[in-house]
């Protein structure tokens, strides 16, 4: 009886004891997951080549018609930098990127011209990038534009050390 097990003893102290323990458990629990929840993706996720392949080529398939189409269309003084801004929005902070963008222009039956249409760098590359690259893959994806020009589009993404 003197142990808390009789009927006649009040045992709400130890087992407010008891609920608190759990408690601070349970918030401490919740906590750390909501903690590991919270990380940024690209920090903890490693892209194979293959994986990196998909992805260009996927954004590209994604992009090209309704985005770079009308960009290249309406060429302002700084399209570059759109596109470029563009890509660093929708790829992770861990992955970088080069572009270039070709436009053909058939001279006759037999003959096509290539010429580079980007006058300064489509990428997020440092300037003094020397890193060691673990990984990069790259697609090409060739569309014709509403106002029937016909372009090709590079992009290459690096995965980087760290």
């Amino acid at each position: 009886m003197a142990a808390c097990g009789g009927l006649n003893l009040n045992c709400s102290g130890q087992f407010r004891i008891i609920e608190a323990l759990i408690t601070v458990i349970l918030v401490i629990g919740s906590m750390t997951i909501a903690i590991n929840i919270q990380r940024i993706p690209s920090s903890w996720i490693i892209y194979s080549r293959r994986e990196l392949d998909d992805m260009a080529f996927n954004l590209l398939d994604e992009i090209s018609v309704p985005t770079i189409s009308n960009i290249l269309s309406n060429q302002t003084g700084k399209w570059e930098s759109d596109i470029s801004l563009l890509l660093g929005t929708l790829l992770p902070k861990t992955v970088y990127f080069n572009m270039t963008i070709y436009e053909f222009t058939p001279i006759n039956e037999s003959t096509i011209v290539m010429r580079m249409l980007n006058r300064f760098a489509i990428t997020n590359l440092p300037g003094n990038f020397v890193r060691d690259i673990y990984e990069s893959g790259s697609a090409i994806y060739i569309f014709t534009s509403s106002n029937g020009r016909i372009y090709m589009l590079v992009l290459t993404l690096i995965r980087v050390k760290g």
